[in-house]
């Protein structure tokens, strides 16, 4: 069956399946999944992806399932979301046409996935539904509220994947980061933007001044306890207590 053709409504996950039943699926799937038999379950899931209705919407209604898509190391959903956009490269089925109301609305139910998804889902999610061609109004919506809610990782990977950076405050996006000192990720979110890099540096170059005072970034909202202190020691500015006389 064409994935652009579905039965029901896939803004709401409401279909009538005639094919395989994408929560059976994942059942099957998290069986397989603590034995450790990969083999079995990649043929497993290929099989299973084949048999869907609709094997996008499918994806989306087995991800909205799970209770906790945050935690840290590799996770099934994870796995799954890979797997499915590695069969879809493999398979002669068309995709969604671009711009088109079901896609739109598949890249809705998706974003919402994300802004509860730890980042391992970001990148399959955006090549399956074409999050970088979607409402960039609605991206940036849900790169605030992630930003907003002190996930700040996630938000900064986000709006590096889906090329946002243009439309975001660079000194909002990365001072959080540097403060905890990941370094790397803002290196990556201004790679190959001039204009945000040479503000970057400037910042920084700001931070260095004798007259710098830490609190002068606390508008940025640092909700990690220990982050502002730790940027402090990083960045030299604590300062130096006096001794006490012997």
């Amino acid at each position: 069956m064409d994935p652009g053709d579905p039965t029901g409504d896939p803004a709401t996950g409401e279909r009538r399946c005639t094919g395989q039943d994408p929560l059976l699926l994942l059942q099957a799937l998290q069986t397989l999944w603590s034995t450790r038999e990969r083999q079995q379950l990649q043929e497993e899931a290929w099989r299973g992806f084949a048999a869907l209705d609709d094997p996008l919407a499918g994806l989306l209604d087995m991800l909205e399932s799970c209770r906790d898509r945050r935690g840290e190391g590799p996770s099934l959903e994870a796995w799954i979301s890979r797997q499915l956009q590695c069969w879809l490269q493999a398979q002669p089925r068309p995709s969604p046409a671009q711009h088109s109301l079901r896609l739109k609305q598949l890249q809705a139910r998706a974003i919402r996935v994300l802004t509860e998804s730890a980042p391992s889902l970001v990148a399959p999610l955006t090549s399956i539904f074409q999050l970088q061609d979607a409402d960039r109004s609605c991206l940036l919506v849900h790169v605030h509220r992630l930003h907003h809610e002190g996930r700040f990782r996630e938000a900064v990977m986000l709006g590096t994947t889906l090329k946002l950076q243009p439309e975001l405050d660079v000194e909002k996006m990365s001072v959080p980061l540097l403060l905890q000192d990941k370094v790397a990720l803002v290196e990556r979110y201004v790679a190959g933007f001039p204009d945000l890099q040479r503000r970057l540096l400037a910042l920084m170059d700001s931070w260095c001044q004798p007259d710098f005072d830490i609190k002068d970034v606390a508008s940025y909202r640092v909700t990690a306890a220990g982050a502002a202190a730790s940027g402090e020691e990083r960045l030299g500015l604590a300062a130096a207590q006096p001794s006490s006389p012997k």
